[in-house]
């Protein structure tokens, strides 16, 4: 039975929780949740009594996990991801953009080969990450991504303001390079940043991002062009009922981490 610990228990990680509890996370249990505020977090789930609770990192460390998965934002990554590597466990992320700081990809870097450990990155709210590393053995020459969300996915983001003014047709917010973008847009391009890390790097990956109040899916259009070919991709996902800034297949593709740790078959590898 392997052993999961969780930092953060908002959206994504309540799901996850939930996942672990009835058995579609394989075979797994709750070991561990990390969060900032202990007082905000009564209980994580009556099925996980044994589960440890905390704010304190040396607590959550002493914990008997296997797998650590970071749900929580681009702070916790920062915060977090060096001790946890450092301490042998491997660590699912989804908080990719925070990675376009070049001083804490180094320090991931180091982390792991202290730790004998891996940095895993799901798929998130987008697919083809294997077809684009694959891609990258060779040489590719243009990767794009348009991402189309409703107004209210860019909420709290500096885009808020144009968003909120958008009637009728969709509007630019940002065109340029993803990096600048994954400091503009924590929550929104971590998509772009694992697209990124597995084809050309976040100063050659090119981003536009909208706001279009005529949809009700989060929207990513993938061009990528090279030695293998061309690559054309649309994916409509759905926004998670309880947070528009999160798509479904986000809760979905960690679940599957999860699980495909855990795995002796393994496709898309």
């Amino acid at each position: 039975m392997m052993k999961l610990g969780l930092i953060g228990y908002g959206t994504i990680g309540r799901a996850v929780a939930h996942a672990v509890n009835t058995g579609r996370a394989g075979a797994c249990e709750l070991a561990a949740v990390l969060v900032r505020d202990r007082g905000r977090v009564p209980s994580v789930d009556s099925e996980q009594p044994d589960c440890l609770v905390t704010a304190d990192l040396d607590d959550f460390l002493a914990a008997d996990s296997d797998v650590v998965a970071e749900v929580a934002g681009h702070a916790a990554l920062r915060l977090y991801a060096v001790p946890v590597l450092r301490s042998g466990r491997d660590l699912i992320t989804v908080s990719v953009g925070a990675l376009a700081d070049e001083e804490l990809l180094a320090a991931v870097r180091t982390a792991a080969a202290q730790g004998h450990s891996r940095l895993l990155i799901p798929s998130g709210a987008i697919a083809a990450l294997d077809a684009v590393s694959s891609a990258a053995i060779g040489k590719i020459d243009e990767v794009t991504l348009l991402v189309r969300k409703p107004p209210a996915a860019w909420k709290g983001t500096p885009a808020e303001e144009a968003a909120s003014r958008v009637a009728g047709e969709s509007v630019c917010v940002y065109e340029g390079g993803v990096r600048e973008a994954a400091g503009l847009f924590p929550q929104n391009v971590n998509v772009a940043s694992a697209l990124s890390l597995a084809g050309i790097g976040f100063d050659r990956t090119r981003i536009r991002i909208c706001a279009d109040p005529t949809i009700s899916h989060n929207t990513f259009e993938l061009i990528v062009r090279g030695d293998f070919g061309e690559l054309s991709l649309e994916l409509k996902n759905r926004p998670y009922p309880e947070n528009p800034k999160t798509g479904y297949l986000v809760v979905m593709s960690v679940i599957k981490a999860i699980r495909r740790i855990q795995e002796r078959i393994v496709v898309g590898y």
